[in-house]
């Protein structure tokens, strides 16, 4: 476990100002200059340990759970990989998105999303189920993302 020293320090808070209401005129014969404050304090304070473990990690976003393949039918699938510049929230996304094409696009998450650009569109990868694919191959499956809802989607 990690140790932080923790200063604590006394500072009088007491401060008379002649003529504001209700105060007393402070006389000082000297006294103050024998008054006695007690040296700061220093003492160890342990942090948790999942407090320190998590201190140097970067949180992950919820779309970097996409990363891998993900297969559609016929041979189509949606593979989606961290962006070779190492950026946080950025992807290299392969697509093969029906029997005659097949690209490479780059993406950016955005919330629960990877946005894209697809033919001049704009794009947007969201999670799904099977269902919203509007594939028969894919219905009942609880594990999908959805390109463009009941036309284009992919599943685990």
């Amino acid at each position: 476990m990690k140790r932080r020293k923790v200063a604590s320090v006394l500072l009088p808070a007491v401060l008379l100002i002649p003529g504001l209401g209700g105060c007393a005129k402070s006389v000082d014969n000297g006294a103050s200059g024998n008054d006695v404050t007690a040296a700061p304090s220093v003492e160890n304070i342990e942090e948790p340990d999942a407090v320190n473990a998590g201190a140097n990690e970067a949180v992950g976003l919820p779309t970097d759970d996409w990363v891998g393949r993900w297969n559609g039918p016929e041979g189509l699938f949606l593979d989606i990989q961290p962006s070779p510049d190492g950026k946080s929230g950025h992807y290299a996304i392969a697509n093969k998105d029906n029997l005659d094409r097949q690209g490479d696009y780059a993406g950016v998450a955005e919330g629960t999303t990877i946005r894209f650009v697809r033919d001049g569109k704009d794009l947007a990868i969201r999670p799904g189920i099977g269902n919203d694919t509007g594939f028969k191959y894919l219905a009942g499956k609880t594990d999908c993302l959805i390109v463009v809802p009941g036309k284009e989607g992919y599943c685990r």
